[in-house]
């Protein structure tokens, strides 16, 4: 739990700092790279990822809607055939949750992939000597 922790705290700090002046989906290669380099396994990745983009984004959304006083997820909730202001918000942190989640767990499936694992011994290579 605490790499899952580590993770979602650092893609919240550097998405914070890197959303302002770079495009929405810059969230998916700094998942990656805490994937990377602080995950322990696929699941843990992809929950410390979603976790941190649906509150990075939910955050962002709401402060965006509060500030603008409603008015844009209003205009944008028409669109959508009535949509209400927070069912938007919802829908875009759980956007963001599942672009950072699969980011993160890109970037620990391709550590996987690319990394050459330890020497050590595991139980089914123990067993076929």
């Amino acid at each position: 739990m605490k790499n899952t922790s580590l993770t979602a705290l650092v893609i919240l700090v550097l998405g914070n700092l890197c959303h302002f002046g770079l495009p929405w989906w810059c969230l998916a290669p700094i998942a990656a790279i805490t994937g990377w380099f602080f995950a322990e396994n696929g699941w843990k990745a992809f929950l410390g990822g979603f976790s941190a983009g649906l509150l990075l984004w939910s955050l962002t959304a709401w402060y965006t809607d509060i500030v603008n006083g409603g008015m844009l997820s209003a205009k944008v909730g028409q669109l959508f055939m009535g949509v209400q202001g927070a069912q938007l918000i919802q829908a875009t942190g759980f956007l963001g949750g599942l672009l950072a989640g699969f980011g993160a767990l890109t970037g620990k499936m391709a550590k996987d992939a690319l990394v050459k694992p330890s020497q050590k011994r595991n139980y089914l290579q123990e067993r076929r000597r």
